[in-house]
């Protein structure tokens, strides 16, 4: 599969070639149709001073499942956070933190969805409201 590389500071990306990955127990094996980045990894790869994972959210048809999935199955169309690279081919997601996607939906609105999401958690957790506490999203 193809992926990109990141190594280091002011440097340029590659595109190598890279081993299918194999999910593991609780974990799918999702063919990219999407994908997003996040600014903490925008800012990582800035600063960073090894290789960096590129891609966070992802969107996508499940290819193959680890053992103990019950939530997807092969064919399956889900989003989620990628486990490490996401700007490949494809990426490895956890059961826990992947959504079913429906069919009508696209890939590119399925991770600004949960890109949304990561805001607004990121947004809770700097603001740290207190029990009771009014919040606005």
């Amino acid at each position: 599969m193809r992926r990109v590389r990141y190594e280091s500071r002011g440097g340029p990306l590659f595109l190598e070639e890279a081993p299918l990955p194999e999910p593991g127990p609780g974990e799918l094996l999702v063919r990219a149709e999407a994908i997003g980045v996040t600014l903490p990894v925008v800012r990582k790869v800035t600063e960073a001073t090894e290789p960096v994972p590129l891609g966070g959210e992802i969107a996508g048809q499940v290819m193959a499942v680890g053992e103990g999935v019950t939530s997807f199955g092969t064919g399956d169309r889900v989003t989620g956070l990628c486990l490490g690279h996401g700007y490949a081919d494809f990426a490895l997601l956890h059961e826990a933190m992947a959504s079913p996607v429906p069919a009508d939906a696209s890939a590119v609105d399925a991770v600004a969805l949960v890109r949304s999401g990561l805001v607004a958690l990121g947004a809770l957790e700097a603001a740290r409201p207190e029990p009771g506490e009014a919040a606005l999203v």
